[in-house]
């Protein structure tokens, strides 16, 4: 656990080396467009969140019972992307971009094939199977099953 508070230390180092390489490659004034650029993006991206989870909740309706978990996941990584956007630096932008990239993971069915169906409050429909006694009003309270 002692690796990511030095992590942590060594990030703002690290982007701040980044972004001094790149403007002495194309210049000081691109650099700072970049930044505010990919800043403007990630507010924007958080702003239109709900847009993306909505999109996200159809592409899923639209897949029947096979659903991918990093499609289900989406949202967050959305939101994580535009989060990463809004820090300043390159780092953080590769790691959004990298975020942003459309990965299919394993199916997961979402209706169980070949199982017995469960019983109690998962299994289908509200019939509670079992067995019962009628006790009348007239049995003496003695003679009543408890």
């Amino acid at each position: 656990m002692r690796v990511l508070p030095l992590l942590l230390l060594i990030y703002p180092f690290a982007e701040i080396a980044a972004l001094v390489a790149l403007a002495d490659l194309i210049g000081g004034l691109a650099v700072f467009l970049l930044v505010v650029l990919s800043s403007m993006l990630g507010l924007w991206m958080l702003r239109n969140q709900k847009l993306g989870a909505l999109l996200t909740l159809g592409s899923v309706m639209r897949q029947g019972d096979k659903v991918s978990l990093y499609s289900l996941l989406w949202p967050l990584r959305y939101a994580l992307a535009g989060l990463l956007f809004l820090l300043p630096g390159l780092l953080s932008d590769l790691a959004a971009i990298l975020l942003l990239l459309p990965l299919k993971g394993p199916d997961i069915s979402l209706r169980a094939t070949g199982a017995a169906p469960s019983a109690g409050p998962a299994g289908n429909g509200d019939i509670i199977e079992g067995e019962f006694k009628r006790v009348d009003e007239t049995t003496p309270p003695g003679r009543r099953l408890q």
